[in-house]
């Protein structure tokens, strides 16, 4: 699979809020659509260094959106357009961009999907991601911590 990350720009802003419209995306991003001004103001990339905004584009097709923040800690947040969910997009990209940051000097890259969210949790598995065992809450969904430990094959990966 030829996977590309580059950083979002203004003229990604419409095909992220089309992404943020279908409820397969934004069930588990926010609870409902993200209007245009919000993705312009939250996924261009105008918030470096403190966010990384990147768009994965599969095959030189824009195909989902992922991001890398520090504050008190490293993490991850992800999203796959909806008719690309399921195809192993989403554990390529978190691997390629987890691995990128702890060469660069990431410590404890994070993530914390919604336990309910199955199919993201494994996603995050397949990537190399582990659980921790800690808990949280986020936008009304029970969150499962987890932390970037390895390299994983994800060409067995079916999401």
């Amino acid at each position: 699979m030829r996977l590309r990350l580059r950083y979002s720009a203004r003229g990604d802003a419409k095909i992220i809020a089309a992404w943020l419209s279908r409820e397969e995306v934004y069930q588990w991003w926010g609870g409902a659509p993200v209007p245009l001004e919000e993705v312009l103001a939250k996924y261009i990339g105008d918030r470096l260094p403190e966010v990384a905004v990147y768009v994965i584009e599969k095959a030189g097709r824009p195909v989902g959106l992922i991001q890398a923040w520090q504050d008190d800690g490293c993490g991850l947040d992800m999203f796959i357009a909806a008719g690309e969910q399921g195809r192993g997009v989403g554990p390529a990209a978190a691997r390629v961009l987890a691995e990128d940051l702890t060469a660069r000097g990431w410590q404890e890259v994070m993530v914390d999907p919604a336990v309910d969210n199955v199919r993201a949790v494994r996603a995050w598995e397949r990537a190399g991601f582990a659980p921790t065992g800690e808990r949280g809450v986020d936008e009304d969904h029970e969150t499962q911590l987890m932390v970037f430990v390895s390299r994983v094959d994800t060409a067995r990966s079916s999401t």
